[in-house]
């Protein structure tokens, strides 16, 4: 015990919350191990709320949807609705902002968020989804909410090359024409020469979409970024050598999804009921057409053994390009791009503490040192043009960072994690023009550091139980670029903007009873520095960012079991409510907008194996209401009624052979709604339904 107070003083919890999926992996106490280099344990010691998406869990939601929003707000627990579309702006954790990853790289702009994030990959090259529930340090800033990793498809073991062939589409059953949705999806894997490989490349092309009227929705129904008449690409190549205990591994994914639409937006009404549609027309000749492009590429190097510890380590780069839609009303007509730049280096040990005297326990301690340079331009300039005005000016910031992390079983019956992690940030910031006070600000330089620090256990109380809970800490740099384009000053030397630093406390219960699998968590969620979002009454087009002393709190439920050996059925529950300090009295009273909070969700899914290869499955979503707001005018920002929503989704697989054929149907019965977005966002010209029923079709062919 002596050695177990020294090595805590060297910092406290490290462990991120996690509890497995609750589509089969949640029978709690399994001995499940997850893949992320940072997240590689077993589910018993997790002492906090996780989720793991598997690659099967994953191709059944695909069977009614094309959108990985919508499957992870099917799967975890505390993850807001999605809306379908190429934004997940509205798409929170657990109230507060999520972080995406792929294979540990982060993806995220928190110097500008675009709320692009999600959709930066094709599904049909993930193996599986990681997801920590809560504030997590794990990978350093941006995980105030949690994080979402994607893990990318390893090649097989065997040295034979195998291929695989997807093609499939999608339709509105109340609009057959221009509502195809063809795909295509081609990937190669196998040995060669002593290397793996697994290759992968895919098209889809997305024509219209419509409601459950056969209605057209508008192609950018929230503007944030839409997905209707896109071409998305995806290319993706891994390649791997092992030798003894050694490895080394390149990946390089491109994605790229591009909107030419010849529909225009056709505002709604909010108070008289009336639907934002589309029409026939050009956008302004001004205008570029939105997109997302974003490249990928890293090159990992492990090593089983280096002076007793093992070594994980990683260089990588990133480019992401983002084009939101032209704003008409904004500067006599303008659109903005998030450019984004990212190179970064990743290196951690594992070690084993049994020469410390604490048996069975391992440290896992590294560096990260990353270079972010991002920028927001105004395209055309201006209205004026060549007065040089930029939404947010060239950002470019420096992180270097330590950190250890201690999973320590103390006894048969309780696991500690403990750790802490230090990040240094240095930012540049050139001279600029802001974009809504035309002030011209010179140059200057800001400084962050946060030491974030977490501690929790698992305490097995009955072999059918299982108690786990602790402290965590996640923090982020404040969304730099908003504040930046309402500068008044002609310098920064009073602007400091607060790190966001968020402490999460939770507790939970997770097992096994008669073969039933549960688990439920408490949490509560504070922050001294929170950032929402209300209508800006100077630019009325625009959303104004509040900085205030905000908390959180909730809970979320999983079930999950089997009837016999060829039905299985499970369900998931998840609630938060959270408020800020508005009049900065000290007291957190007045509720978070409907961008934070959303309504409850309840989800539920059955599954039946009719024979060994035919297999069908039906799952409910349910969305409650919130009504928070109810002296609010419409058109202000965020604080609409939501209404309870119901959907139900079915599908079914055959296999024959080789082959794999799968037919889904989203929205079965024709539900006519409008979204969650929709409904929160509250402005006319947003004020858009959900897709009405969609039917979908693929055919897989593996040779």
């Amino acid at each position: 015990m002596r050695n177990l107070k020294r090595l805590m003083l060297l910092g406290v919890a490290a462990g991120a919350a996690m509890v497995p999926a609750a589509h089969g992996q949640d029978v709690a106490l399994e001995e499940i191990v997850v893949t992320g280099s940072r997240l590689s344990a077993t589910i018993e010691t997790f002492p906090g709320s996780y989720t793991v998406v598997g690659r099967k869990d994953l191709e059944d939601q695909l069977s009614t949807t094309a959108d990985i929003g919508s499957v992870l707000s099917n799967m975890v627990p505390g993850i807001a609705a999605s809306n379908g579309t190429a934004a997940n702006v509205e798409q929170s954790l657990r109230g507060r902002p999520l972080r995406v990853f792929i294979d540990g790289i982060p993806v995220s702009n928190p110097l500008r968020d675009g709320g692009r994030d999600l959709r930066l990959i094709s599904p049909s090259v993930i193996g599986s989804i990681e997801v920590i529930r809560g504030a997590s340090a794990l990978y350093g800033q941006g995980g105030a909410g949690g994080i979402v990793n994607y893990i990318t498809k390893d090649a097989p073991s065997t040295q034979e090359f195998r291929f695989k062939t997807e093609i499939g589409t999608s339709l509105s059953t109340e609009h057959l024409a221009d509502s195809a949705r063809p795909s295509i999806s081609q990937s190669a894997s196998g040995a060669i020469g002593g290397f793996d490989v697994n290759l992968n490349g895919s098209y889809e092309r997305v024509n219209g979409q419509f409601d459950a009227d056969g209605d057209r929705l508008a192609p950018d129904p929230h503007n944030f970024g839409g997905i209707a008449d896109s071409n998305i690409y995806n290319l993706f190549a891994k390649l791997g050598y092992s030798f003894g205990d050694q490895r080394i591994e390149a990946m390089v994914n491109y994605y790229q999804q591009k909107q030419d639409t010849n529909y225009v937006t056709v505002s709604g009404n909010i108070a008289r009921g009336i639907k934002e549609t589309a029409v026939k027309g050009m956008a302004d000749p001004r205008a570029l057409d939105p997109e997302n492009r974003n490249i990928i590429s890293s090159l990992a190097y492990e090593n089983g053994d280096i002076f007793g510890s093992s070594l994980n380590s990683k260089i990588y780069y990133l480019e992401n390009y983002s084009v939101f839609s032209f704003d008409a009303a904004r500067l006599g007509g303008t659109q903005t791009t998030i450019t984004s730049e990212k190179i970064g280096w990743q290196t951690d040990f594992t070690t084993k503490l049994d020469d410390w005297g604490l048996d069975g326990g391992t440290a896992l301690w590294g560096f990260d040192i990353a270079r972010d340079t991002t920028e927001q331009p105004l395209i055309p300039l201006t209205n004026k043009p060549g007065d040089g005005r930029t939404f947010t000016p060239p950002l470019k910031q420096m992180n270097y960072a330590a950190f250890i992390q201690l999973d320590v079983p103390v006894t048969d019956w309780f696991t500690l994690r403990a750790g802490i992690r230090h990040d240094e940030f240095k930012m540049k910031i050139d001279d600029f023009v802001a974009g809504l006070t035309n002030v011209k600000v010179a140059a200057g330089e800001l400084d962050y550091s946060a030491t974030p620090v977490n501690i929790g256990g698992t305490l097995h109380i009955l072999p059918e139980a299982e108690i786990f809970g602790g402290f965590s800490q996640g923090f982020s740099i404040p969304d730099i670029g908003a504040p930046l384009r309402r500068v008044t000053a002609r310098n920064l030397d009073n602007f400091d903007p607060k790190p966001q630093l968020v402490n999460n406390y939770e507790i939970g219960l997770r097992g096994s009873v008669l073969d039933i699998g549960y688990t439920v968590a408490y949490f509560i969620s504070k922050s001294k520095y929170g950032t929402d979002f209300v209508i800006d009454t100077v630019n009325p087009t625009e959303a104004a960012t509040l900085r205030e002393k905000e908390r959180i709190h909730g809970i979320e439920a999983t079930l999950s079991g089997k009837v016999g050996d060829s039905t299985s059925w499970g369900g998931s529950f998840a609630w938060s409510e959270g408020k800020r300090d508005a009049n900065h009295d000290g007291k957190v009273d007045t509720p978070l907008t409907g961008r934070r909070i959303g309504p409850e969700q309840y989800n539920a899914w059955l599954e039946q194996e009719f024979t060994a290869d035919w297999t069908g499955r039906l799952q409910v979503n349910r969305t409650g209401s919130r009504n928070k707001f109810p002296n609010a005018r419409i058109n202000d920002f965020y604080t609409g009624r939501v209404r309870p929503v119901t959907r139900v989704d079915a599908s079914t697989q055959y296999s024959m052979n080789n082959l794999l054929f799968t037919v889904g149907v989203n929205n079965l019965f024709n539900n006519d709604y409008y979204s969650v977005t929709s409904q929160m966002i509250n402005r006319d010209q947003l004020y858009s339904k959900a897709e009405g029923r969609t039917l979908f079709l693929k055919m897989s062919a593996e040779y």
